[in-house]
């Protein structure tokens, strides 16, 4: 069994992007309740005990459809409450352009948080190959060497190939060679590169922005296809996570008229395949889920998933 936290918020803004108090008001509600711990601090640290923590973004879309920047930020805030150093924390991406596309300021200082591409000078990717069934990959040395822990910041959206796009999909952008694994919808190498070290062992927990959902037409950028959800999918089982995220794209896809992903040749196989690797729970029966509803003066209220 696994646990998943759905953060909604519900309060007069809904259908607009987020400001980050407004994401780390959210974070710490979804944090301490994944976690069953009452003090924000105490759950920051059952998830990552100390150390350098990366973040790793997608930044595909560049500003239209990327992490947001202030999710980020108001995780950062969270992490340097606990008294996390902020150099500590490593934001990362593929690319500095990506990254700076999307609204990041770059930083690979020793001062002040960091954010930087893997194509930074001086990271790079691993001298060593790693390999997990058909995946033989260099991971990025932000992953092997920079980072105690990560977390997935992916964004919840459709995707051409592999159906849905979100946490395992995010990993795509932690090796250096990912054109060659989008065969039958990207199965079994979703899976297969979740579970490469240091990527198994280091990835800590997983957070889907799912505030503004692209339902149809990703992974690049469509904006006849984006719905609000207005929420937050907080796990620390990567393939719960994307469960749970899958059955709110295949909702927005069925209110908005579009057939399932199955019916378009594009069913998520790929997390049965991660199941079996041992990366996390695919069945739904085996979820143990939780959705709560936020609103303006941070009321809070056990509501249903869609």
């Amino acid at each position: 069994m696994s646990s998943v936290c759905v953060i909604k918020y519900a309060g007069k803004n809904k259908g607009k992007q987020l400001a980050s108090e407004k994401y780390q008001q959210l974070l710490e509600i979804g944090l301490k309740t994944l976690s069953g711990e009452s003090k924000i601090s105490d759950a920051v640290r059952k998830f990552i005990p100390s150390g350098v923590i990366g973040m790793k973004v997608n930044c595909l879309t560049r500003n239209l459809n990327s992490t947001p920047v202030p999710l980020t930020d108001g995780l950062t805030k969270i992490l340097t409450n606990t008294g996390i150093d902020d150099n500590n924390i490593v934001i990362w991406e593929r690319t500095n352009r990506e990254l700076e596309q999307a609204g990041f300021d770059l930083n690979a200082s020793s001062f002040g948080r960091r954010c930087l591409g893997t194509d930074t000078n001086g990271i790079g990717y691993s001298a060593d190959f790693y390999t997990s069934g058909e995946v033989n990959s260099l991971v990025s040395r932000v992953m092997t060497d920079l980072v105690d822990f990560n977390i997935n910041l992916p964004i919840l959206k459709d995707h051409s190939i592999a159906g849905l796009s979100a946490c395992l999909k995010n990993m795509y952008g932690a090796i250096n060679n990912p054109n060659k694994f989008h065969d039958n919808n990207c199965d079994p190498f979703a899976a297969d590169i979740s579970n490469l070290e240091p990527i198994r062992s280091k990835n800590r927990l997983s957070i889907i922005d799912a505030i503004r959902v692209q339902y149809n037409g990703g992974p690049g950028y469509d904006s006849r296809y984006l719905g609000f959800y207005n929420g937050l999918i907080i796990s620390t089982d990567p393939v719960a996570a994307d469960r749970i995220g899958l059955e709110i794209l295949e909702h927005l896809r069925k209110i908005n008229k579009l057939p399932t992903l199955k019916q378009t040749e594009r069913e998520v196989k790929y997390l049965r395949t991660a199941e079996q690797l041992g990366l996390g729970v695919a069945s739904r029966k085996n979820i143990d889920l939780k959705v709560i509803a936020v609103d303006d003066t941070g009321q809070q209220s056990e509501v249903e998933l869609l």
